[in-house]
Order: C-alpha cells, then sequence, then structure tokens
C-alpha cells in the first residue's frame, strides 16, 4: 500500500528513522532519467508528470524539490508502462551529473571506498528515497537499503533502483572502480527481471533475502581513482553540509562530526552553525529533532577522540589537555563514566588485544 495522503512517517524504528512522504526533499535532476525514459518512447510526459511544468518537452528547472509523493506518482505510472524492468534501465541510465553535487563530491574523492561514503552521506541531496547504510564485516562490505516509507507496491521497485545506482556510479568514477560478488532482495523477482539483472551484473543474485544490498570484496572499494583532489573535496562537503542543513535533513551523526575539528579541538554552538549557515537557534531544533543537545554531543564526541588519541600512544594528561578538560582528573572520571574503564585499563585492553592480533 501506499503512504495514505497526509499521513507524517516520522520517528525512528528498528530499520532506521522514518520520513514525512510531503518533505520536498527530491530535486529535479533526480527525476531527469525518467523524463527522458517518457520522451524518447512518445509518452504523454504531462500526464506521467503533472506536477511540473514543462517547456516544450523539457521540465522547466526553478529550483523546486518535490515530495515522495509527487515523484512516486510519476514512477508508478511509468512502472506500469514499461514493468519491473524500470528499475534497471532507469538505475543504469543515471549519470553523474544526476547525483548533482553528490557526483561530483564522489569523483574527487581518493578511492572508491571514500567516494561511496561520501555518496551515502549525503544520498538526500542526490533524492534517495530509502536509506542506504555501509556495513563491513570481516572480508566483505555492503551497501544495505533501508525503508524511509511505508510503501509496500513500490518498496522492492526502490531497492533495486538504489541499490542499482550504487553499482553505476561507482562504475564511473574515474579509476580501475570495483564489481560486486553479491546481489540480495527481498522479495520474489519475476524470472524475466532476474534474467536482466544477470545481464547487467557478474555478481550472483539472491532473491527472497532477509535483507536487500549490494556487496563487495572490502579489498576492492581500497582501488584508488585517477584524479583525487582534497580541496574540491573539502569545498564540496562543505557545500552539502550547507544544503543539508538548509534541507533540515542532515542528521546526529553529521553534526557530531562537525562538532569536532578534524584535529579534535571542540568548536562551538557559534561556528558550527556559522558552516551550516543556519542560526544557532535551528541547530538546536535540529538537535533536538534527533534527541540529544549540543552538549551531550560535545561529551561523546570528546570520548571518541579520546579513545584515539590513547590508541595511538598519547598520555592520559595529553589527551586531557587536548580535548580541553580542566585537568587529567577530570578526564579520567569522564571517562570512566562513558567507558566503564579508566584511561589506562583502555589502553592497557586495547595494547593486549593488538599484541594478540
Amino acid at each position: 500500500m501506499p503512504p495514505e495522503k497526509g499521513t507524517v512517517l516520522a520517528g525512528k524504528s528498528e530499520r532506521g528513522p522514518f520520513a514525512s512522504a510531503h518533505d520536498r526533499v527530491v530535486p529535479l535532476h533526480v527525476l531527469s532519467p525518467l523524463i527522458a525514459h517518457a520522451v524518447e518512447r512518445g509518452w504523454n510526459a504531462r500526464e506521467i508528470f503533472p506536477f511540473l511544468e514543462f517547456e516544450g518537452t523539457h521540465p522547466a528547472d526553478d529550483g523546486r524539490r518535490f515530495s515522495y509523493m509527487e515523484a512516486r506518482q510519476a514512477y508508478v505510472r511509468a512502472r506500469r508502462m514499461l514493468g519491473q524492468e524500470l528499475a534497471v534501465e532507469h538505475a543504469f541510465r543515471k549519470s553523474i551529473a544526476n547525483y548533482g553535487i553528490v557526483g561530483l563530491g564522489a569523483m574527487v574523492q581518493a578511492s572508491a571506498e571514500a567516494a561511496l561514503r561520501f555518496a551515502l552521506a549525503y544520498q538526500t541531496l542526490a533524492g534517495s528515497v530509502l536509506r542506504l547504510e555501509m556495513e563491513t564485516c570481516g572480508e566483505e562490505t555492503a551497501v544495505v537499503a533501508r525503508d524511509l516509507y511505508a510503501d509496500d507496491e513500490l518498496g522492492q521497485f526502490w531497492r533495486l533502483d538504489h541499490l542499482l545506482s550504487v553499482v553505476h556510479l561507482l562504475r564511473q568514477l574515474p579509476g580501475a572502480t570495483p564489481e560486486p560478488i553479491r546481489f540480495e532482495i527481498e522479495g520474489r523477482l519475476e524470472r524475466g527481471l532476474k534474467a536482466i539483472l544477470a545481464r547487467r551484473l557478474s555478481a550472483r543474485i539472491l532473491d527472497d533475502a532477509d535483507r536487500s544490498c549490494i556487496v563487495y570484496r572490502s579489498r576492492d572499494l581500497c582501488a584508488p581513482l585517477r584524479f583525487p583532489d582534497p580541496a574540491a573535496a573539502h569545498m564540496l562537503r562543505r557545500t552539502a553540509d550547507r544544503e543539508l542543513a538548509a534541507l533540515g535533513r542532515i542528521d546526529a551523526r553529521g553534526l557530531v562530526e562537525r562538532i569536532v575539528a578534524r584535529d579534535g579541538t571542540l568548536r562551538g554552538r557559534r561556528e558550527v552553525s556559522a558552516e551550516l549557515g543556519i542560526s544557532e537557534r535551528s541547530l538546536d531544533r535540529l538537535l533536538a529533532r534527533e534527541g540529544v543537545r549540543f552538549s551531550e554531543m560535545v561529551a561523546l564526541q570528546r570520548i571518541r577522540k579520546a579513545k584515539s588519541f590513547l590508541r595511538d600512544g598519547e598520555t592520559v594528561e595529553r589527551t586531557a589537555e587536548f580535548l580541553g578538560y580542566s585537568d587529567a582528573r577530570s578526564f579520567r572520571r569522564a571517562f570512566q563514566k562513558a567507558t566503564g574503564l579508566s584511561p589506562v585499563e583502555f589502553k592497557s585492553g586495547w595494547k593486549a588485544t593488538e599484541g594478540g592480533a
């Protein structure tokens, strides 16, 4: 069943945070492959996209974004005409340009893994209607698709489209890009659709699986890209951060990464909000939506940075100084409360584990 009109699917579940089906987060450039399909096949584009204004055969781009409900009606109509294979055709039709700033940011990363992490961090800007997450287990790394909307009719279509889009995006990056080794999808695939997938992928295809994911060898994702540009990557990341903040869709993980600078020093509320181009009050609202306070996030990230410093061999005193604690005693107390271990016990345990590896 599609999401009911007017229903806001909000909050969090085991499958991740839900979103409102009426939030305007889908950019026009994401719809362009489907628009191209409609024009090439002689479909009536105005009937498929009633929410768009056209100039001849092309939509007028006034910078608007569209809701899931608006985009959904277009894909339902197109799938009725093309069938299940629409997901495959649509995914492999997308160029780097269709991902906007996400595609540009992926291209200038140092490796395929870094490009994938960038793309997943800012997938909302590319019009993602699922939540794609990267999970590494031993020698394999999977990109897992998790539903954001309760949509039984189009659920499998979106999972197919988004996971295949990951494959196609990585294939377009400059350099020796990785190929998946396994493709898993929830629900049964029609025989014809499975055959189409087999022609597009060299990976093993498993339907009726427990989860929907695309799996790579972890070492393959370490493949270097041909034109890494750290300065461009930094600028594109900051621009993407501002766009996410403007949409009100930056998440707690993204926020906490900006609260602490690369060298481990803490940044203030004013500095973080200025970088995101929003007010301090808006920053507090974004955090409140995630159920946390700024001070809590600072404390959490401090402990994460402390663990990193301690693993690298820093003393307790130097770690406390780096992270802005008033003294080593205050640091020890905070670390023990957060982890259940003293800093010395943590270092000892880490060394023992490392030595036995």
